[in-house]
């Protein structure tokens, strides 16, 4: 009998970057920034530049199978991407350069790829602010996210790259969980605003909150028997 060969998982970052007009004027963005930190500490990352929405839905439906490929060698290699939006956010959803929206609906539409490609529900890290409203694509009946990271409110762009580099330190090279690495984004930052959720726990509220506003009897006049 062969001996099973053991599955490495082998996550990476998938960042996709969206600056503002000005620091691409300048010619450098948080993003790029976070790329190259992370290159240098030999954190795998995979760096997409989106300016507009073509280019939005081709890094989610293309490049990122391309990049889950390029990682995943073999079968015994399992490539987990983290998906790493740095683009503007507000309260409905984020913006690109060219100032193309995606309400969070939409980007979930988007993100249904990774399901295709990996057969689950993304990790998802939302470099913007009110990123934390991403928890919104997901309802009743799907999860929308394995677990997602991002911010209440506003947040500087100084702080929010000091934070994810300090996230991905402690999630790559500390064997830290969920937990402890958001706790790191937050003393890093010195923004403590950062969360995280499961995908599949607030799937579970939004049932258990639509299941409290049905009526107890749902019918509102006696029902003949048959």
């Amino acid at each position: 009998m062969f001996p099973l060969s053991q599955v490495v998982n082998r996550p990476f970052v998938f960042l996709v970057d969206s600056p503002n007009h000005n620091d691409l004027y300048d010619g450098y963005s948080i993003g790029m920034a976070l790329r190259d930190a992370l290159k240098a500490i030999r954190i795998p990352c995979v760096y997409t530049l989106a300016t507009c929405k073509e280019n939005f839905q081709a890094a989610l439906n293309n490049r990122l199978l391309d990049a889950v490929c390029q990682m995943q060698h073999n079968a015994s290699t399992n490539a987990i991407p983290f998906v790493h939006l740095c683009m503007h956010g507000s309260q409905p959803g984020v913006s690109l350069t060219d100032g193309s929206f995606f309400s969070w609906s939409e980007l979930r539409n988007l993100l249904l790829s990774h399901n295709h490609v990996k057969g689950n529900d993304p990790y998802v890290c939302m470099a913007s602010c009110n990123g934390f409203n991403a928890t919104s694509m997901a309802n009743a009946f799907d999860s929308a996210f394995n677990i997602l990271i991002g911010n209440t409110g506003a947040v500087l762009q100084s702080d929010v790259t000091v934070a994810y580099m300090s996230f991905y330190n402690h999630l790559f090279y500390k064997a830290a969980n969920f937990d402890q690495s958001v706790q790191a984004m937050r003393h890093a930052s010195g923004d403590h605003n950062f969360y995280y959720a499961v995908g599949q726990q607030v799937k579970n509220q939004r049932f258990y909150e639509m299941q409290s506003q049905l009526p107890v009897n749902p019918w509102s006049n006696p029902q003949p028997s048959f």
